[in-house]
């Protein structure tokens, strides 16, 4: 088997974090069914954007990856960067869970 190079170490790294984080908000989306419904739908408007913003960063690591560039050390923590807060959103809306 040939060895993985950065840049695909990275993207499968990468495609790992952001299944975890659409595993917690498709649990987070079914949770907000039992709530009340104005909470819920103020809730729902954050798991909105979250979910919007989780679908953005993985279209970039998509193109990124086609693109076949080598991991850049600025585009990687860019990327790092959108993942962790991604994951503290999800957190947070754990939190808030009505």
């Amino acid at each position: 088997m040939a060895r993985m190079t950065k840049m695909e170490k990275f993207k499968v790294k990468m495609d790992i974090e952001l299944d975890h984080i659409r595993a917690s908000l498709l649990e987070l989306r079914a949770k907000t069914k039992e709530a009340k419904l104005d909470a819920r739908l103020e809730f729902e408007k954050g798991l909105d954007l979250l979910e919007k913003n989780q679908g953005d960063l993985k279209s970039k690591v998509e193109e990124w990856a086609k693109a076949g560039k080598e991991a850049g050390g600025e585009i990687v923590k860019g990327f790092k960067h959108s993942a962790k807060d991604l994951k503290k959103g999800v957190k947070k809306a754990y939190k808030a869970l009505p």
